[in-house]
């Protein structure tokens, strides 16, 4: 479909979260050809503060290696720039606020240092607050308040996708900015610890946060192999439950990731659960990043105005950037 095509490569596309390995050219590459404008790309998530330096001190020399594909986005300014440049805005962002070592202060050096979004909790639990998979989740605590509060203040987008159900509606309470759920759909679609609530989803809305559909095969689908088709049902799920302006994309594409780094990155699940996510094919018909504009092809075949359409690929993303930038 030609027409969608040249519809996806006009307008602004973010994918809300991307887990890949953005130390090497091949996924800013990937990200171009999908006609990808800006990307949550996760640089850190359980590592410490020194690890997660060089993790950060080698995305710097990648992208100054490779300032015809990539720049990095500091506001939203930049992405309306990657745009107008023909490049792919690399937002830095984390999946834990383990990298501050529990010492409140390290927010303001990685805000300086171009982190704008940042997950509470990765799976487990943490000075801040419950993973979905802790054993028990007692909900925010009050570090994790006081991680909120200068968040909010040095505009750090609050993400809560990974955290258990306690801590998710606490922290979405305490938060005096929008939030987002960068990637997790509804748990009553797909039964996953690592979906939502309807509440949660609900409260994250009605705070005017946004919520980006995963692309995860296990998260969108209870048979495998799930398909493109089943990820453009859980979009349309999630736009009846909390209303389009508050839909994006958040597929979680881990492309090129050591193997070292994939198994760190489940460490903390249960037995079954790690040999799910081994055991899953990859989602057919979107596979890879590249394969973004079948996202835009599907969704305005199924019928959804172009202008809303705009809003799921990258209008709301942007709106909620700039509201907590």
């Amino acid at each position: 479909m030609n027409d969608a095509k040249t519809f996806h490569r006009e307008n602004i596309v973010v994918d809300g979260l991307n887990a890949s390995w953005f130390l090497e050219p091949p996924t800013l590459r990937r990200l171009h050809q999908g006609g990808v404008t800006a990307v949550n790309a996760t640089l850190a998530a359980w590592q410490g503060q020194a690890e997660t330096l060089e993790i950060i001190a080698g995305v710097y020399r990648n992208l100054a290696g490779h300032e015809d594909l990539a720049l990095q986005v500091l506001s939203v300014t930049d992405i309306h720039r990657a745009k107008a440049s023909n490049r792919v805005g690399i937002i830095f962002g984390f999946q834990d606020t383990s990298p501050i070592d529990a010492k409140l202060n390290q927010l303001e050096i990685y805000h300086r240092l171009g982190v704008r979004i940042m997950q509470l909790t990765y799976n487990s639990a943490n000075p801040s607050g419950y993973g979905c998979q802790a054993p028990e989740d007692k909900g925010l605590t009050g570090f994790g308040r006081e991680v909120i509060a200068e968040m909010n203040r040095l505009g750090i987008l609050l993400d809560l996708s990974h955290c258990g159900p306690r801590t998710t509606l606490e922290a979405i309470a305490a938060s005096a900015k929008p939030v987002a759920l960068t990637h997790a759909n509804a748990a009553a679609f797909v039964a996953s610890p690592r979906n939502k609530s309807d509440d949660a989803l609900k409260a994250c809305a009605a705070k005017g946060g946004v919520i980006g559909a995963v692309a995860v095969p296990v998260l969108i689908s209870a048979t495998m192999p799930a398909s493109l088709e089943d990820y453009l049902a859980t979009i349309d799920d999630l736009v009846r439950r909390v209303g389009l302006d508050h839909v994006a994309l958040g597929p979680d594409f881990m492309e090129d990731m050591p193997k070292a780094v994939l198994e760190a990155s489940v460490r903390d699940l249960p037995p079954a659960a790690v040999a799910a996510y081994a055991a899953m094919p990859l989602t057919v018909g979107f596979e890879s990043v590249t394969d973004m504009p079948k996202v835009t092809e599907g969704l305005l075949a199924r019928g959804y105005k172009p202008d809303d359409v705009r809003k799921v690929i990258g209008g709301n993303w942007l709106r909620l950037y700039q509201e907590v930038w």
